[in-house]
């Protein structure tokens, strides 16, 4: 039996933390264009929405990360009932 090294999980978890990096890039950049109104300008296609849509995603985003950080920053605390 040939033992090899296995470089691949690693390589795997460096491309997928990319990705992620990119692709939340991209999704950041959408939602601030959609919160500055630059895909509002039709009003015929009820495109006014779309701000809205990317305030509350922005709320939402930005309310999970606060949960998961605090979480986070519980779980090192020891209980104050011990």
């Amino acid at each position: 039996m040939i033992s090899e090294h296995r470089p691949l999980p690693a390589a795997r978890r460096i491309l997928v933390k990319t990705l992620l990096i990119i692709a939340g890039t991209i999704g950041a950049i959408l939602l601030y264009f959609l919160c500055e109104r630059v895909f509002a300008g039709y009003p015929q296609y009820g495109t006014d929405i779309l701000t809205y849509i990317g305030l509350t995603l922005v709320m939402a985003t930005g309310g999970a990360a606060w949960i998961i950080d605090q979480r986070r920053i519980d779980a090192d605390e020891p209980d104050a009932d011990e």
